[in-house]
C-alpha cells in the first residue's frame, strides 16, 4: 500500500507538463510562475504525489533552499489523521476475480453498484476517443467544487507521452449521453485515478458507483495490479466518504514547503466565490489560470 510512483512515470508526466503549459526546469523542478507572488519550485505540479517519500527529500530541499517549493509526497507512517488532511485513498487488490473484487466493497455498497447495474442501462467505453467527453464531465465537477480545470491539451498529452498507460473512461446512459468520467494512470503494479467526475444529474442514479466498480474490474484484470489509488481527497470529506465504501483506506500525502499551510483552508473563499461566477467565464479563464496555481 506503500508504493509510490516510479522515476519512469514521473519522467513522461514531467515533459507531459511541460509540453502543455511550457514550465522551465531547475534541477529536478518545474518552475511554476505566480500572478502575485515569487514563483514556485515544484516536484511536481498536478500530480497527487511523486516517487518520493517525505522521508527521503533532503536532496531536493537542499537544492531548493532559499527559493519558494512544494515537494509531493506519501508520508506512510502518518497515523494521526486530522480533519482535512489530504490524503490518497487506496485499495489492495490481492484477486482480479469480480466475486473477490465485490467483497472488497462495504455492504451498502455493493448494493448500490447491483442496483447501478440492474437499474440503469449504463455502458463503459475507454479511449482517446473519450477524451473530449471526459473533458466535459470533469469541468462539471471541477466547477461544482470551485477549482478551476486543467487545460483540454494536458489530457491529449498524457495520452501521446504514457500511450498504453493511461486510459480514458467514460460511462453512458442508455441514450448515449455521457454520465461520468475517470482516467486511470497504470505505474507497473500500481493504478492511480487523478481525474474523475460524476455529471450532478447522476449522482443519485449511481453512475459513480458503476463507474468505480467497472474501472476496478477492467483494470486489475488487464495489469497486474496490486494497488488502485483512488485519487487524492481531505481527509473525513465528503469524496473520502464515497471512496472509503470501497474498501479504500487513506495514506498521508505531504505538501512540503517552506512554510506549512492547509491548503483546503487556504483556497476556500476562492473555491466559493469561484463556484459563483457564470460558467461561460470559468470555462475560459480557469485553464489558463491553472498555469499559475502550484498547490492545485
Amino acid at each position: 500500500m506503500t508504493r509510490i510512483h516510479t522515476p519512469e512515470y514521473i519522467q513522461k508526466f514531467r515533459q507531459t507538463i511541460q509540453d502543455t503549459y511550457g514550465y522551465e526546469m531547475y534541477m529536478d523542478f518545474l518552475v511554476v510562475p505566480s500572478l502575485t507572488s515569487k514563483p514556485t519550485l515544484s516536484y511536481l505540479p498536478f500530480i497527487n504525489y511523486t516517487d518520493r517519500t517525505s522521508d527521503s527529500i533532503e536532496d531536493l530541499q537542499e537544492l531548493a533552499k532559499e527559493s519558494n517549493y512544494l515537494i509531493r509526497t506519501l508520508n506512510p507512517q502518518y497515523t494521526s489523521y486530522k480533519d482535512n488532511d489530504p490524503v490518497t485513498m487506496r485499495l489492495a487488490i490481492e484477486s482480479n476475480k469480480s466475486e473477490d473484487l465485490m467483497m472488497l466493497l462495504k455492504s451498502r455498497c455493493r448494493n448500490k453498484v447491483r442496483k447501478s447495474h440492474k437499474n440503469y442501462n449504463y455502458t463503459l467505453r475507454e479511449g482517446s476517443e473519450c477524451i473530449e467527453d471526459f473533458y466535459t464531465i470533469v469541468s462539471q465537477t471541477y466547477y461544482r467544487h470551485g477549482t478551476p480545470m486543467l487545460k483540454k491539451e494536458l489530457f491529449y498529452n498524457m495520452q501521446k507521452n504514457l500511450q498504453d498507460d493511461i486510459i480514458f473512461f467514460v460511462v453512458y446512459d442508455e441514450n448515449n449521453r455521457p454520465a461520468a468520467a475517470m482516467s486511470t494512470c497504470i505505474d507497473g503494479k500500481l493504478a492511480c485515478c487523478p481525474w474523475g467526475g460524476v455529471e450532478e444529474s447522476y449522482t443519485k442514479k449511481f453512475a459513480g458507483y458503476f463507474l468505480y466498480f467497472e474501472i476496478i474490474k477492467r483494470v486489475t484484470q488487464k495489469f497486474d495490479i496490486e494497488v488502485f489509488d483512488f485519487g487524492r481527497s481531505p481527509y473525513n470529506g465528503p469524496t473520502y466518504k464515497f471512496k472509503s465504501q470501497f474498501g479504500a483506506t487513506p495514506i498521508k500525502i505531504d505538501l512540503i514547503k517552506p512554510h506549512a499551510e492547509d491548503i483546503y483552508n487556504k483556497y476556500s473563499l476562492a473555491s466559493n466565490i469561484w463556484k459563483k461566477l457564470p460558467r461561460f467565464f470559468v470555462d475560459r479563464l480557469g485553464p489558463n489560470l491553472t498555469k499559475y496555481l502550484a498547490d492545485l
